[in-house]
């Protein structure tokens, strides 16, 4: 093969079968198409390629319950999902309290910058002058 796209061979056990040639690992790989995919990774010998597609679509049961316990499962945690989503957070009062402590410091915060700021602030020196002018005409 030159290229890496598929080619069709023909037909295996109902299933279309495509050889292709993976650059990136330098491999080909058979494509095994049903209803889905199923990538098979090929040798040098013609008997070990078969015993390998014999043993992927023999695979097929263990991965069907494999498949099933894991919808099982995840229907289960979707369930207790709507019934801790229908009980009232228990610490609702106390985050509230928290909340309105956590705006109040931050707004104490904000003053003390507001305040470090005019106080760092360096004079204007027009209004310094006229400060001074000030202070003189008074005497």
């Amino acid at each position: 093969m030159s290229s890496p796209e598929p080619i069709r061979l023909g037909s295996y056990r109902g299933f279309k079968m495509e050889l292709s040639f993976d650059t990136y690992e330098r491999k080909y790989k058979m494509t095994l198409r049903g209803a889905r995919s199923y990538i098979i990774s090929l040798g040098i010998d013609a008997h070990g390629n078969l015993t390998r597609m014999d043993n992927a679509l023999e695979s097929f049961p263990e991965r069907l319950s494999d498949t099933e316990r894991t919808l099982e499962n995840t229907r289960q945690q979707l369930q207790n999902a709507k019934a801790e989503l229908e009980r009232p957070f228990a610490q609702e009062e106390e985050l509230k309290t928290k909340s309105a402590r956590l705006t109040e410091l931050d707004a104490l915060l904000n003053l003390e910058q507001k305040d470090e700021e005019i106080v760092d602030e360096e004079p204007d020196e027009e209004v310094e002058a006229g400060a001074k002018a000030v202070r003189a005409y008074a005497r």
